[in-house]
């Protein structure tokens, strides 16, 4: 089985260090400023995760103000509501105003700023966006367009599969479907089912992902198995069940393991972790495996993010039998 690291979302946009406080006071620069000093945090943290030894990377979500609002403010028709909490997180969303039909405003949701960072990245990128079901989920709608939330979620599908189909043609290695939805709405399976059929239809040369985030999704992992994606994304820290459904029925799809606990600031031993997934994997048949973060990697400090990918690179290695490629203390020159 070939073992990948990798880190597909948020990452701390502001460090420790005196060079990386660009952005603490964002709101103050004026629009042009404001680009470049993105774009230069983005090159920062797309390097240093390379450094932490990741095999795919992150834009590290610098210019979204959150995962809701960002994708739903290119749509005509949508307008910034209210703050919400976001889930169990300390961050707060803006509710998007749906007040007539949904359509595509801008270049793209998304795919203008990932094709940007292709070209600066030293390794492939990856990408997560919130899925037609949690969007839709979302949204308050006013007005006459959408009687439900499901017709809006039927309207985002052809959106978000157009969407899928720039993000591949920019050249994103991986692009992960985020559904945290699902979890508290289980009777929509059967909708997001027909949706992503549609919008993996679109991903060109690019790996579609679903992640049910935000949850342990064991008692939904056969139903999982189904999707027609090329894999899972599993949050191993929020409880066993997923994990035991893992390790009991294994996956014909690949499969990433959120191993890291993004909700605490403790390391995990990068041992520990290796032997964890041994055991969990030993009836997958996919070809393929990753080790990511458990979700965003925003709420930690800039240091303690940069020391979970290490982790998750370490563990890498040490699943391949020290084949992989290394992190931490340089080889010596030979005498």
């Amino acid at each position: 089985m070939n073992f990948i690291a990798g880190n597909f979302g948020s990452y701390p946009r502001i460090g420790e260090a005196a060079g990386r406080q660009a952005l603490r006071r964002e709101n103050e620069l004026a629009p042009a400023d404001l680009d470049r000093a993105r774009q230069e945090v983005i090159r920062d943290l797309l390097a240093e995760q390379a450094k932490a030894g990741l095999d795919a990377v992150s834009d590290g979500q610098v210019r979204w103000a959150d995962p809701v609002s960002h994708p739903m403010a290119k749509l005509a028709n949508v307008t910034p509501g209210p703050r919400l909490r976001y889930l169990d997180t300390p961050l707060y969303i803006r509710q998007p105003v749906v007040s007539g039909p949904v359509a595509l405003r801008d270049i793209s949701l998304v795919a203008d700023e990932v094709k940007w960072s292709v070209a600066v990245s030293p390794r492939p990128v990856a990408v997560s966006v919130l899925g037609p079901l949690t969007l839709s989920r979302f949204a308050i709608l006013r007005g006459s367009a959408y009687a439900t939330v499901d017709a809006l979620m039927d309207a985002l599908v052809p959106l978000l599969a157009d969407e899928v189909e720039r993000l591949a043609t920019a050249g994103a290695y991986a692009i992960v479907i985020e559904e945290p939805a699902l979890l508290r709405e289980p009777d929509a399976f059967p909708r997001l089912n027909d949706a992503l059929e549609v919008i993996a239809a679109r991903r060109g040369a690019s790996k579609l992902w679903v992640f049910p985030s935000f949850g342990d999704c064991g008692a939904l992992y056969d139903r999982l198995q189904a999707l027609p994606v090329d894999g899972l994304v599993l949050d191993l820290t929020c409880g066993p069940a997923a994990g035991e459904a893992l390790a009991s029925a294994g996956s014909r799809l690949a499969v990433l393991l959120g191993i890291v606990d993004v909700r605490s600031t403790k390391l995990e031993m990068p041992g520990r972790l290796a032997k964890t997934v041994t055991a969990l994997l030993r009836n997958v048949r996919a070809p393929m495996a990753g080790l990511v973060p458990s979700g965003g990697l925003e709420g930690l400090p800039r240091s303690c993010a940069f020391a979970k990918c290490r982790v998750l690179a370490r563990a890498r290695d040490l699943l391949k039998g020290g084949t992989g490629r290394r992190t931490g203390r340089r080889r010596g020159k030979r005498r």
